[in-house]
């Protein structure tokens, strides 16, 4: 199957919800409390990913989004602080809200898209990219560190939950 790695569009929003409701539906499944509650990514949080240009997404050739990230450039207030040490201090950019349609579990889809990202950001001029997840998430965690990434430590949001954070150098 082709696969197309691109910017998100406004057309793709309403996917890209439903892939983040999936998402939601599967951690809740596996007992994990990520993405669930209040800090939950949605249909706002997609259209303004799309807004800012931020959106990247695997599109199939009959135009679904297979799965979705959020590249976004520049500090990570979140990160600014780490219980552990990045291992670069120089420019970075970020991956959020990484989700996959269950349709295509199992084909790697997760850890293609990080590699778009990172050599999104090595063209961008960036020395490394930095992604977190909840210390539950084995399936995640999995995927960045075969992508990779190597643990740092961990950082807290803004709303006090903690997530283990990685880096792989560009």
């Amino acid at each position: 199957m082709e696969l197309y790695y691109e910017k998100a569009a406004a057309q793709d929003a309403a996917q890209i919800a439903e892939l983040f409701a999936l998402g939601r539906r599967f951690l809740r499944e596996q007992g994990i409390d990520q993405w669930q509650g209040a800090h939950s990514p949605s249909l706002s949080v997609a259209e303004t990913d799309i807004q800012k240009n931020l959106g990247r997404v695997l599109r199939t050739e009959d135009e679904r989004v297979a799965a979705y990230a959020a590249l976004i450039p520049g500090i990570d207030p979140t990160y600014v602080e780490i219980d552990g040490a990045w291992r670069q201090d120089g420019a970075y950019e970020t991956v959020h809200r990484l989700t996959t349609h269950p349709d295509f579990r199992g084909m790697g889809l997760a850890r293609r898209l990080l590699a778009e990202c990172q050599a999104e950001a090595r063209a961008h001029g960036a020395q490394s990219l930095r992604i977190d997840t909840h210390a539950d998430n084995k399936i995640m965690q999995h995927t960045i560190l075969s992508s990779g990434f190597c643990y740092c430590g961990v950082i807290t949001q803004p709303s006090g939950a903690k997530r283990n954070a990685y880096e792989a150098t560009l």
